[in-house]
């Protein structure tokens, strides 16, 4: 349960962004959160593939901002 409490955190603490992922509504999602309800293990492979997508786009994000670092110097 703290894993998808851990996601929902980092995934900016919306509700409603959990719930697009699950696609679930915000109020089940509470339920999810709260342990109300079951977490399936599609509910965490979503999850999952979600965080590795928002994370991949930091990571390239990250090396834009460094490159342009990179050319400001040289």
């Amino acid at each position: 349960m703290m894993g998808l409490q851990t996601a929902y955190e980092i995934l900016g603490g919306k509700k409603q962004t959990l719930a697009d992922i699950l696609g679930v509504t915000p109020r089940n999602v509470n339920f999810k959160l709260n342990a109300e309800r079951g977490i399936s293990n599609l509910d965490l492979l979503l999850t999952a593939k979600s965080l590795e997508t928002r994370g991949n786009k930091m990571l390239e994000h990250a090396a834009k901002l460094r490159a342009v670092l990179a050319e400001a110097k040289g």
